[in-house]
């Protein structure tokens, strides 16, 4: 693959996708009280954490692939700053501003945390998670945190030593497994829903990406087999391999934790350095594939309102049942989903990128 001819990289708008209707079969188990058979509901309840880490994950790798070539100018961070906040906060506000049409019950809070809800500062405030939409947008408060902080990763990979973002990727990882270490022995909360843990992913994800897109130096001066493996992302896969499983056994962890915790960076990795490996011109081209996973930000927002909705029009109808819930509320979802991106997030981006991009 030439570093100068970036293509689409269809596994990511899969794992994109896959990530998406994970978290609604997750949240229709957990909020809408539906069932895909006792072995399906435990495995969404094991993927959720996995889940997550691959959407920061996977934002920071593909960020990176797209904006790895850029000089890292002042011109630019402004470009690229607007560019991503454009993207993500108009559908944003547009859900967080409906939200006490439909809970009207709950204005006076509304009112109260507008301003924490406007700035994107709500994961900061960690027992706020529960309260109003925060359970469910606490991802958006965290992914503007890597969207400030790229230009500040950028410049520190950006330099022709690649071992720069070999150490940052082994020790994030090594730091993000031994929280679990200092969580369970102080009885502290969860990195799930922590900005500066899913920074830190991101920031793997990036670093990652620079090893996989960089010219490899073997390819114009010897080195040695020791260096060249480090060097190698599969050689780094294969040292948060060892990292997680060393950390797991230390805090006694069961096997099922392994493989959903400890090792859930790793095996994302591996799905991005396949996504680089892969080709298919009719999958890159599919426009169906991409309108799927541009919308997956809509379908994930969708949930808020998602189960008010979906049990209001099986009232009207007079049906109930797990396979009908399960029908119609996917189906109200993709709609909500695919109306708001097609006809209000498109729109306004273009009328945004108009005024502040010219």
């Amino acid at each position: 693959m030439s570093a100068n001819q970036p293509h689409r990289l269809f596994l990511l708008d899969i794992m994109r996708i896959f990530c998406a209707i994970q978290i609604y079969m997750y949240h229709s188990t957990t909020m809408y009280g539906c069932s895909y058979g006792y072995y399906i509901d435990a495995l969404l309840r094991n993927l959720t954490s996995l889940v997550m880490s691959c959407f920061f994950l996977l934002s920071g790798f593909s960020i990176h692939y797209q904006h790895r070539l850029e000089n890292g100018s002042e011109k630019w961070i402004r470009h690229f700053l607007k560019k991503r906040f454009i993207a993500i906060l108009p559908s944003y506000f547009l859900f967080t501003f409906i939200w006490p049409l439909i809970h009207p019950e709950q204005l006076k809070e509304w009112i109260i945390l507008l301003p924490v809800d406007i700035l994107g500062i709500q994961t900061v405030y960690r027992t706020l998670f529960g309260i109003l939409h925060n359970g469910g947008t606490w991802f958006v408060s965290c992914i503007l945190l890597c969207y400030l902080c790229y230009p500040v990763m950028k410049a520190i990979i950006s330099s022709n030593q690649i071992c720069t973002s070999i150490i940052l990727i082994l020790l994030t990882h090594f730091i993000l497994m031994y929280s679990n270490i200092v969580i369970r022995i102080f009885t502290l909360d969860t990195l799930y829903s922590n900005p500066i843990a899913r920074t830190a992913e991101f920031m793997i994800g990036v670093s990652f990406s620079e090893i996989v897109f960089r010219r490899k130096s073997s390819a114009v001066t010897k080195i040695s087999k020791v260096k060249q493996f480090f060097e190698n992302s599969v050689g780094v896969i294969i040292c948060t391999i060892i990292i997680s499983v060393v950390v797991a056994k230390l805090n006694h962890a069961e096997l099922k934790a392994i493989v959903f915790e400890y090792l859930s960076i790793s095996l994302v990795l591996v799905a991005l350095y396949l996504s680089t490996r892969m080709r298919c011109l009719i999958l890159e081209n599919s426009r169906l594939l991409s309108s799927l996973s541009g919308m997956s930000y809509q379908f994930f927002l969708a949930q808020l309102f998602l189960w008010i909705i979906t049990d209001a029009v099986l009232r009207i109808f007079g049906v109930e049942g797990n396979s009908i819930k399960i029908l119609t509320s996917f189906f109200i979802c993709v709609a909500i989903s695919y109306f708001t991106w097609r006809f209000f997030d498109i729109w306004i981006r273009n009328k945004l990128k108009k005024k502040f991009m010219q």
